[in-house]
């Protein structure tokens, strides 16, 4: 049985990884506490961040302050992220429940899911990710994970990360249960339908060229649960289609490094109350207006 208790990483370096703690990973809080009403949500940390909005997360959460690991089975830890897929699985083995990347926001409880050792989500195109990892402490898949990074090669970005659990998933079926692409990654950062829910529609012509690429990858891969072919067709639906979908989703991935610019680095508690945004709606939708105002009505 997975344990309904939240973890979150934040703060292995002193430059929180180029940015300050921001309304967006205050979302990832908040959403994970006000769906999910969890018996804890654990902050693992080192550097304690100082903003507005970490003051605020910090009635939602416990810090738990972790030693910053520098290698793992003697081979070399440099990069923040990696530092970060390390402490997860150890957090993970230890307690067990819900890790989430502090870029996603809940929009329906997990509940349904507890009952699974090991639950991860696809990332269409890609593997399994793990921006979003469900585990029972016991889980054999979690303790055959972390077991695999004694041939760790940090220059291999996403090998142990996503392409990994993949392979293990297929080897090993009842070991995890497998949510499709819609549940927890929906959608991909490069996806032309990513404008739909931003309220910046794609062109048709952008649409129709992404959708010819994919089906040329689909037509070299072997056939797999992460790159059904509707995933691929469903680029060319409407919006309103792409926003109920996301509605029915557990969760959503915001990419903060690659949409941090176009998206995010001005999503407010305002913006999501008065936009026309699929992405506004569904958030409303999902959190409430009562704390949202509230937020807004702080500046936020």
């Amino acid at each position: 049985m997975i344990p309904n208790t939240i973890h979150f990483i934040f703060g292995l370096d002193e430059k929180f990884g180029g940015k300050p703690f921001s309304f967006l990973h205050f979302l990832a809080v908040y959403s994970a506490w006000k769906v999910n009403r969890p018996v804890d949500i654990l902050v693992h940390y080192h550097y304690e961040p100082d903003t507005v909005w970490w003051r605020e997360a910090r009635k939602y959460v416990r810090l738990n302050r972790v030693k910053v690991p520098t290698e793992v089975f003697g081979n070399p830890l440099t990069h923040f992220a990696h530092k970060a897929d390390v402490i997860r699985l150890e957090q993970l083995q230890q307690h067990g429940g819900i890790y989430l990347d502090l870029d996603v926001v809940c929009l329906n409880p997990f509940g349904p899911l507890l009952g699974h050792p090991m639950v991860m989500g696809c990332q269409a195109g890609t593997g399994l990710c793990n921006a979003v990892i469900l585990a029972d402490p016991h889980s054999e898949f979690l303790r055959v994970w972390r077991d695999s990074y004694r041939t760790f090669d940090q220059h291999d970005w996403s090998r142990h990360s996503v392409l990994l659990p993949f392979r293990l998933a297929q080897e090993h079926p009842d070991w995890i249960h497998v949510e499709g692409p819609y549940s927890f990654f929906y959608p991909v950062f490069n996806e032309p339908v990513r404008g739909d829910l931003w309220a910046r529609p794609p062109l048709l012509r952008h649409r129709l060229i992404w959708v010819g690429k994919r089906l040329l990858d689909y037509a070299g891969q072997p056939r797999s649960f992460h790159t059904p072919l509707r995933y691929i067709g469903h680029t060319l639906r409407p919006g309103r289609w792409h926003e109920r979908t996301l509605a029915r989703a557990y969760c959503v991935h915001l990419w903060e490094q690659l949409w941090w610019e176009p998206y995010l680095k001005d999503f407010t508690a305002a913006r999501i109350l008065q936009g026309a945004s699929g992405f506004a709606r569904v958030f409303r939708d999902a959190l409430g207006r009562d704390e949202l105002e509230r937020l807004a009505a702080g500046g936020g």
